[in-house]
């Protein structure tokens, strides 16, 4: 596992929050800063692509 800022994961790679997590996340597409919120990029659970989360472009995580 390597550590990396999600802003270098490539859109639609595989990812890990925490080194020993179970699930698994793909990187979806770049929100960009407006007036209701900050920059994130949208990252659906790989098991159910309906589920996911938006996350800031420092966020650590972790590739196999």
């Amino acid at each position: 596992m390597r550590a990396v800022e999600l802003r270098k994961v490539k859109e639609g790679d595989y990812f890990k929050r925490k080194p020993d997590a179970r699930g698994e996340f793909i990187r979806g597409h770049y929100n960009r800063r407006d007036q209701w919120g900050p920059a994130t990029f949208w990252c659906s659970r790989a098991d159910d692509m309906n589920a996911g989360m938006q996350l800031k472009p420092g966020t650590v995580v972790f590739l196999d």
